[in-house]
């Protein structure tokens, strides 16, 4: 038992890091999805009839969830937190950023708010992700890092 102010082993604040930060990433996404879904724009399937880009965005919570799950059950799995930030931060900057005929640019997320203060709550969540993508993707780092200093 440790006595009350010593912390808890670096394992378990690393593998804590990890979980926040992939929570927080997985909490942005959501209203990320949500955002498209009241918008009604770049959205699709299960909310509209067509299959989308949107629909497929929907598999990067096959990657979250079960990392999550993982992570939650003691595993530090940062590999696996290293290359699904990876990904997730290529595709929502695919997405939203590069290209003309990108998927869905800055102007469709803000200009279909009749209220400013929505436009820019939701560029603020898809700001929120890249900031949480980073910082998985840090903490993975440090993980990989301890992992290779404890051998």
């Amino acid at each position: 038992m440790r006595s009350r102010g010593e912390l808890p082993p670096l394992r378990t604040r690393v593998r804590r890091r990890l979980l926040v930060a992939a929570a927080t990433v997985t909490i942005f996404g959501i209203f990320h999805h949500i955002d498209h879904v009241v918008r009604g724009n770049h959205s699709g399937w299960p909310f509209q009839e067509a299959v989308t880009p949107f629909t497929f965005s929907l598999l990067i919570y096959a990657l979250l969830l079960p990392g999550l799950y993982l992570t939650l059950r003691g595993r530090l799995m940062a590999r696996y937190w290293l290359f699904t930030a990876a990904v997730l931060f290529a595709v929502v900057t695919l997405a939203h950023f590069v290209g003309a005929e990108r998927e869905a640019p800055i102007r469709d997320i803000y200009s279909v708010y009749d209220s400013p203060l929505w436009g820019l709550l939701a560029l603020a969540d898809l700001t929120a992700i890249f900031i949480s993508l980073a910082v998985l993707a840090i903490a993975a780092v440090q993980a990989l890092r301890l992992a290779r200093h404890s051998r």
